[in-house]
């Protein structure tokens, strides 16, 4: 009954994102753009400026069912994409959308500081693609982005030191049946690409037409096997309260244009944010499933757009 409960939920908020965007549609002021939730899924042909973005970050792995302690990662990314931009209603008020492909190193050796005896090193390789949108205020050749992401990403994972290695050297407190169980959860991950979603919010500054600058907040999650039918209702629960968002922050454009960039910010990047925080225990949540393995980390990198 409880499944049932959900999957009717799930096709409420596509079926009401959907009226409102239909209705949006046929609405002839502003250039804006109208796509289910704010990704536009459905429509990846690229169009734009093309810009290549490059990141450095530092970070934790953790999951919720893990005694041990992962060592702090740096990463490096590279990201290559297109955005497009236009006016919303106020001249120095843009709308902007971009769509990237992207891959990352994230590694214990990318971070400075030593790591301890008793903490598990980790590198991990990941690609995979997103979408970046949100308004922002353009003042002369400056502007300010605050921006709010999501993507998916196939992620492997390769652990340098494993949990029952502190065991082996007396390291308190863990103890063999904690290294043990430690490692039967790593190793659902360990040499294997696992798919997952990623979530980033933060602002971007662009100096100029060519150079921009960035730093966000990035909480990814990797599944330790996909569960297609569960993942499609917990993303459709997700992109529909999206979806509802973009409709109550045109409306707050409509009425306050300055307005927008701010509560366009505060209000996706606070719903993702909760929802990411639900999903660290149940991985597709509001279904039982298992806890993933997650990454957060802030971010810091140049943008050059042609």
């Amino acid at each position: 009954m409880f499944r049932k409960t959900l999957l009717l939920l799930a096709s409420f908020m596509l079926l009401a994102n959907y009226a409102l965007l239909a209705q949006d549609e046929d609405d002839s002021t502003g250039g804006r753009w109208y796509s289910w939730g704010e990704h536009e899924w459905f429509d990846w042909h690229f169009h734009g400026k093309p810009f290549v973005e490059v990141n450095y970050g530092f970070g934790t792995p953790k999951h919720q069912n893990i005694t041990s302690k992962f060592a702090n990662v740096g990463l490096a990314e590279i990201k290559l994409g297109h955005v497009s931009m236009d006016t919303y209603y106020e001249d120095n008020i843009i709308e902007f959308e971009e769509k990237y492909v992207f891959a990352s190193k994230i590694s214990t050796d990318l971070k400075s500081s030593n790591v301890s005896i008793d903490e598990m090193k980790s590198v991990l390789d990941r690609f995979g693609f997103a979408s970046r949108s949100g308004y922002g205020y353009k003042l002369g050749q400056f502007e300010i982005l605050p921006y709010h992401a999501t993507g998916f990403a196939w992620s492997r994972l390769v652990m340098k030191t494993y949990p029952s290695q502190f065991y082996m050297v007396a390291v308190p407190p863990i103890t063999y049946d904690q290294a043990v169980t430690d490692t039967d959860i790593l190793n659902l991950f360990q040499s294997t690409f696992r798919f997952g979603t990623v979530w980033e919010g933060g602002v971007r500054c662009d100096v100029s037409n060519f150079f921009s600058l960035n730093a966000g907040y990035e909480a990814a999650i990797i599944f330790p096997r996909h569960l297609f039918g569960y993942h499609l209702l917990s993303f459709a629960i997700e992109e529909g309260g999206l979806g509802l968002l973009d409709h109550f922050i045109d409306e707050v454009g409509d009425s306050s244009p300055y307005a927008a960039p701010v509560v366009n910010f505060v209000l996706k990047n606070g719903f993702s944010y909760l929802f990411y925080s639900l999903k660290k225990d149940k991985m597709n949540w509001p279904f039982d499933t298992a806890a993933p393995l997650t990454y957060e980390t802030f971010k810091f990198g140049v943008t050059f757009t042609f």
